[in-house]
């Protein structure tokens, strides 16, 4: 950002504004990316995804003004609506007694990507430019559209009828119908909302606790440890969910992750910040398995499909409302961050309060088939 002429006294707004960017951009389109992947193609419209992507990524290669970013930047919000569509996908797939544990196990690509990419990029960045790493990442989203044009076979059937907009309508019928599509979503927007709050500003924090002498490389050492964090214990909260049930363990990652936030607002240091950002990691991840999970269990198979595309609409909404909160809290306060993470912190724990609602019966895991009563 500096490079591009931001100052340091707006360069907090400025991040704050293109959060939110991609996902005003992507927000229309939120319904629909899973209806036309019910009514035509799921591995189309996945496809789609990481092509967007790899032009994006080229695209930003060339930046050199920061008027390019709020172009090309609000275009990635043509890169999202495809998660709800794997979810739909892998439930179809997965046998339903193990189904925490396969939603987890998928679950830890993105951490994982957390971890290795923001390591990696960081030392390109700090020795290279971000240019370069643009071109990399574009490089890798093109082996992604090819990996999934050639190894992805999806085999089921389409909708025996209706247009698009039916199955959109259908979808948010479901939502608004079904007790569990509604409190999950309330607690996913709960939960994500108190993620958008500070994710966005990591680096400006980072910066703060270690100065900015190889910066790049320092915050992706945090977010590599964060990104670790969360693909551990994704499965490992998969596997005990399938036992111990999916609301517990929803419980103890929310609180995990609430606290961690609290905490990393009055850190002294970078090495504590570290530690307990990367608790929040394994916080977020286990809740955000088990409330996907919560849907693919729980809801009949005649609606599963049309409320799991739509699993992410939180994600767009908080990243709205996140966005565009801290950008005015940062505008008010003179950029003081710490307040956002305090607020994080409160928002992942309001999210216990609908989740808690939701009934047991809904919450506990399938028995596996033949087991006894």
């Amino acid at each position: 950002m500096r490079s591009l002429g931001v100052t340091d006294a707006g360069l907090a707004v400025t991040v704050g504004i293109l959060s939110v960017g991609a996902f005003i951009a992507g927000l229309p389109l939120v319904p629909f990316w899973g209806a036309w992947a019910d009514r035509y193609s799921r591995k189309a419209v996945i496809v789609r995804s990481a092509a967007v992507e790899t032009v994006l990524f080229l695209l930003l290669s060339r930046v050199g003004e920061v008027w390019q970013l709020f172009v090309l930047v609000p275009l990635a919000g043509l890169v999202l609506g495809n998660t709800g569509v794997m979810l739909s996908e892998l439930s179809d797939r997965a046998p339903r007694a193990r189904l925490a544990l396969a939603i987890s196990v998928v679950g830890t690509a993105s951490p994982l990507g957390f971890a290795i990419g923001p390591a990696v990029g960081g030392v390109i960045a700090d020795h290279s430019s971000v240019q370069t790493l643009f071109l990399l990442d574009g490089s890798l989203s093109l082996c992604m559209v090819v990996m999934l044009t050639t190894l992805y076979h999806e085999h089921r059937e389409r909708p025996s009828g209706g247009s698009v907009l039916v199955l959109v309508r259908a979808s948010l019928g479901a939502i608004v119908r079904t007790p569990l599509a509604r409190g999950v979503f309330l607690g996913y927007s709960l939960l994500l909302l108190g993620q958008r709050l500070v994710a966005p500003y990591l680096p400006l924090y980072v910066e703060r606790l270690s100065g900015p002498g190889q910066l790049a490389t320092v915050v992706g050492l945090v977010a590599g440890v964060y990104g670790l964090a969360s693909a551990v214990g994704s499965p490992v909260a998969g596997s005990v969910a399938d036992r111990a049930g999916y609301r517990r363990v929803f419980a103890v990652g929310a609180v995990l992750a609430g606290a961690s936030l609290l905490v990393a607002s009055v850190a002294p240091a970078l090495l504590p910040f570290a530690l307990v950002y990367a608790a929040s990691g394994i916080g977020f991840a286990a809740c955000s398995s088990m409330l996907f999970t919560m849907l693919a269990a729980g809801l009949p198979a005649t609606i599963r499909s049309s409320v799991l595309n739509l699993a992410l609409a939180p994600l767009y909404l908080s990243g709205v409302a996140g966005s565009l909160a801290s950008a005015a809290v940062l505008q008010l306060n003179g950029g003081d961050l710490g307040p956002l993470w305090v607020a994080g912190g409160v928002a992942v724990l309001l999210s216990l309060i609908p989740v808690a609602r939701l009934r047991l019966a809904v919450a506990t895991p399938e028995p596996p088939a033949g087991a006894m009563a």
